[in-house]
């Protein structure tokens, strides 16, 4: 039975669980009631497909935890120096990596993140790429907007991916619903 660190930490959205394989992390959350519904669904695999025993290990995750608590203080960080274990299928990690690749501050479609990867009319497809990415904030999938500049969706919810996009600072305007229009400005 492989071993996954896991350990958890607060931060201004509530707690963030993390996990990580041998390979790298592979799960990054915070809609967990508890530490212990984390753990349980570690401990089954549900996730990544073999049950596996967990290992609360907070020294494995000293470098990426003081990452994420720069980024909510606002600070640009990039995550790329971290290993990851991408846990999903071909074309889902073909648009995570092109969401890896999305600057802090800055913003694609769900369009310009089908065309990037070769599959213009797949737009919806690449909405529930996002909604399966396991990797929220290292994997910012909250900057992939609609093209009419409306949020689209957020797996952490539509309050949640404006909270994102206002600590990044980007300036884009954006539609959320009908009657009330938001700009995000510095």
């Amino acid at each position: 039975m492989q071993k996954i660190y896991y350990t958890f930490f607060p931060s201004p959205i509530g707690q963030i669980y993390l996990a990580a394989t041998e390979k790298g992390i592979y799960r990054v959350a915070w809609e967990y009631r508890s530490i212990e519904d984390f753990v349980k669904e570690i401990r089954s695999g549900s996730r990544v497909g073999c049950a596996h025993r967990p290992v609360k290990d907070i020294s494995h995750f000293t470098a990426i935890k003081n990452d994420i608590e720069r980024y909510f203080s606002g600070e640009p960080v990039s995550f790329k120096k971290y290993a990851l274990d991408f846990k999903g299928t071909d074309f889902q990690k073909k648009v995570w990596r092109v969401l890896y690749n999305i600057p802090y501050g800055k913003v694609l479609t769900y369009k310009q993140v089908a065309e990037e990867i070769g599959k213009p009319n797949a737009s919806m497809a690449v909405g529930s790429a996002c909604g399966a990415n396991d990797l929220p904030i290292i994997i910012p999938c909250h900057r992939v907007i609609a093209s009419s500049g409306g949020l689209g969706g957020f797996s952490g919810g539509l309050k949640l991916k404006e909270f994102l996009l206002r600590l990044e600072r980007e300036c884009v305007r954006l539609t959320l619903d009908k009657s009330s229009t938001l700009f995000l400005t510095k």
